[in-house]
C-alpha cells in the first residue's frame, strides 16, 4: 500500500515538474514566433501575409494590406484585423503572460488604463504595467504542489474507504444469501406448522363438539350466526381513525410524522399555554423525533386520542362547587397540575376500556384476533353468549383439555414462524434499500452512511447524515426541521459524483418543500465547512471528505492546466 502511494505521489510530482518545464519551453516558443500583437500562438499561421503583402479577414469579408492590421481602424466585420487595439469591440486580445498562464480578453479592454494581463501587454500606450507573471506563476505552481500533496494523502484515505465500502457490499450480499436461505427454510417450516395447526384445530373442534353433546350444553351455546355488523370490532374503527389522523399530520407525505408537524395542532397543548412545545410533541411521539404509521398507531394514538376527546367535549370531568372555588383560589400551577393529572386519568381509563389494542403492532393484533376468535368459540360452548361474562368457564375433561392445549401450541408455533418470516423479509428489504443506493463508482462513499455531521452558525445547528437526510435546529433548542431526504447525485459537467441532492423536506410557510444541495470537495477528513440559503427554502452545504479525492479527476485537471499553458 505504501509503495503504491509513493508511486502515485511521484507520478503527480513528475507531472507538475513536466508541466513547469513545458510551460517555459512553450513560453519561449511563443516569444520566438512572429505575429501581430494580441494574436495567440495557435493562430499565428492565420496572420501570415499573402502575395503582395496582402491579408484576408478571417471571415473572408475583405482583403487588406498587411500593414492595416492593428492600425487602430476596424476594417473586418469580425474584428480580426484589430487583435491588438480597441478599435473593434468584438475582437479578442491574447495575453502571452510568459511565466504564467496565457489569457484572452475582449479587445475593448486594451489601453483602458487597467492592467488585465499579468505581463502588462494590454496597456502599451496609456499605463505602464509591471510584469507580475513570474510571481503569479510561481505562487500557482506552489499551490498546485500543495494540492498534489493533499491529494496524495487524501487518495490514500479514499483507498481505505473504497476497501471498506466494497467489504460492506460483500457482507450485505453474503447476509442476503443467508436470509434468503433462512426464508426458504422458514417457508417450508410454515407449511408444516400450518398443516399441524389445521389438524390440531380439527381435533380440538371435534373434541369440543363432543363435549357439548355429552354434557348437553348445546342449547345454551348454539346461537344465531352474528351478522357482519355485529361481529365488527371496535378496534377496526379506532385503527381507521388513527390512520386518518396520521395522514393529516404527515403534511410532507414522507411516511413519517415529525415534531414540527404535531406542533401545528393546538389541541395537543397539554399545559394550556397557547402553544405546543417540542417537549409536548415528543411526548406524543414516544420521545422520538419522528414516527411511522405502525408506531404512531401503537404508541402515539393512545396519547393523542384523549386530547382530541377533550377538544371535542366528549370527556368532561365532574366539578363540584367546592372544587370550582378551590380552583379559582389556587389558579396557576395547581390548575395545570390538575389538568395533567386529569389527562393521565383519561389515558388510564381509555386503555382500561379495552382500546389498548392500538398499542400493539399489527402482527400481534392478527395473532390476538385469532386467539380472541378461538376464545369466543370456546365461550360460546360454555357460556351460551359472549356477553354472559357471569357464566363460569366449562370444566373440560382431561382429554379435551389436552387437545385444546395442543391446538394452542400449534397456533403459537405457526405464529412464531410467521413472525420470523416477517423479520427476515424486513431485513432483506433494508439490504435491498442500501444496495439500490449509488455509493460512488467504487463504493467509496458507503462508509459515510450511518454517520451524521454537524455545523453551527450564529442561528442554527445544521446536520447532514449522508444518504439519509439534512436538517436544521435552532441553537436555542426547539424542534428539528427536515431540509431534505436523500434523492440523487447531480452531474457537474462530465463529473457525476461531486454534488448530492436532498429533497422533499418540511414545507416552508406559504412556500415549497425544503431541499438541499451538498457540494463535495477533497480533504483529509469528513466535515461540513459551510451552509447557506442562496434561495428561499433551498440550502447549500459544502462538505469535505477523502472520498472526493479522485486522482483521475485531478490528472484530468492538470492536463487541462497544461493545455492552457
Amino acid at each position: 500500500m505504501l509503495t503504491s502511494s509513493k508511486r502515485r505521489f511521484n507520478s503527480i510530482s513528475n507531472l507538475i515538474w513536466f508541466i513547469a518545464i513545458g510551460t517555459l519551453l512553450c513560453e519561449q516558443s511563443q516569444a520566438d514566433v512572429p505575429r501581430p500583437l494580441g494574436v495567440a500562438l495557435t493562430k499565428a499561421t492565420l496572420y501570415k501575409p499573402g502575395s503582395g503583402d496582402t491579408w484576408e479577414c478571417l471571415d473572408g469579408s475583405k482583403t487588406l494590406k498587411y500593414v492595416q492590421i492593428n492600425d487602430d481602424y476596424c476594417d473586418c466585420t469580425d474584428g480580426s484585423d484589430e487583435p491588438g487595439t480597441a478599435a473593434c469591440p468584438q475582437a479578442t486580445f491574447h495575453c502571452v503572460n510568459q511565466g504564467h498562464r496565457s489569457q484572452d480578453l475582449p479587445s475593448s479592454r486594451v489601453n483602458d488604463g487597467i492592467c488585465d494581463c499579468c505581463d502588462g501587454s494590454d496597456e502599451y500606450e496609456v499605463t505602464r504595467c509591471p510584469n507580475q507573471c513570474d510571481e503569479l506563476g510561481r505562487a500557482e505552481r506552489e499551490q498546485r504542489k500543495s494540492q498534489a500533496e493533499m491529494l496524495r494523502r487524501g487518495a490514500a484515505k479514499r483507498s481505505e474507504m473504497v476497501a471498506k465500502g466494497q467489504h460492506l457490499k460483500t457482507e450485505r450480499e453474503r447476509r442476503r444469501q443467508e436470509l434468503e436461505q433462512r426464508r426458504q427454510e422458514q417457508e417450508t417450516l410454515k407449511k408444516e406448522k400450518e398443516e399441524l395447526k389445521s389438524y390440531a384445530e380439527y381435533m380440538e373442534a371435534e373434541a369440543v363438539a363432543f363435549f357439548k353433546e355429552i354434557h348437553k350444553e348445546s342449547e345454551a351455546a348454539v346461537v344465531d350466526t352474528p351478522t357482519e355488523s355485529a361481529t365488527a370490532k371496535p378496534e377496526d374503527s379506532l385503527l381507521s381513525e388513527a390512520a386518518q389522523l396520521f395522514s393529516r399530520y404527515d403534511t410532507n407525505k414522507d411516511g413519517y410524522v415529525e415534531i414540527i408537524e404535531l406542533q401545528v395542532d393546538i389541541n395537543l397543548d397539554r399545559d394550556r399555554n397557547g402553544m405546543v412545545s417540542s417537549e409536548e410533541a415528543k411526548y406524543y411521539l414516544d420521545e422520538r423525533d419522528r414516527i411511522d404509521l405502525e408506531s404512531f398507531v401503537a404508541l402515539s394514538w393512545p396519547r393523542i386520542k384523549p386530547m382530541l376527546m377533550v377538544a371535542q367535549g366528549i370527556f368532561k370531568p365532574p366539578h363540584s362547587s367546592e372544587d370550582d372555588d378551590e380552583e379559582e383560589a389556587d389558579a396557576g400551577t395547581d390548575t395545570e397540575h390538575y389538568q395533567n393529572a386529569e389527562l393521565d386519568d383519561m389515558l388510564k381509563e381509555y386503555n382500561e376500556r379495552g382500546e389498548e389494542i392500538t398499542r400493539k403492532p399489527t402482527y400481534q393484533q392478527e395473532e390476538e384476533e385469532e386467539e380472541e376468535a378461538y376464545e369466543d368459540d370456546e365461550a360460546d360452548v360454555g357460556e351460551g353468549t359472549v356477553e354472559n361474562t357471569n357464566t363460569p368457564e366449562p370444566e373440560y375433561d382431561e382429554g379435551t383439555k389436552h387437545l385444546i392445549q395442543l391446538a394452542n401450541e400449534a397456533r403459537n408455533a405457526f405464529s412464531e414462524v410467521e413472525r420470523s418470516i416477517r423479520e427476515i423479509e424486513q431485513e432483506i428489504k433494508e439490504i435491498d434499500d442500501q444496495d439500490s443506493k449509488d455509493y460512488g463508482p467504487h463504493d467509496e462513499y458507503a462508509t459515510l452512511e450511518g454517520e451524521c455531521f454537524k455545523f453551527e452558525d450564529r442561528e442554527y445547528v445544521y446536520t447532514l447524515c449522508p444518504f439519509e437526510r439534512a436538517s436544521q435546529q435552532g441553537r436555542g433548542g426547539g424542534g428539528e426541521t427536515t431540509l431534505g431526504r436523500w434523492d440523487q447525485w447531480l452531474h457537474e459537467g462530465e463529473r457525476k459524483y461531486t454534488k448530492q441532492k436532498y429533497a422533499h423536506g418540511a414545507s416552508c410557510w406559504n412556500g415549497p418543500q425544503r431541499s438541499a444541495i451538498v457540494q463535495l470537495r477533497c480533504a483529509l477528513e469528513s466535515k461540513i465547512t459551510s451552509v447557506s440559503e442562496p434561495n428561499r427554502c433551498e440550502y447549500f452545504f459544502e462538505f469535505e471528505t477523502p472520498a472526493a479525492c479522485d486522482e483521475e479527476a485531478f490528472h484530468a485537471e492538470e492536463q487541462r492546466f497544461k493545455d492552457e499553458l
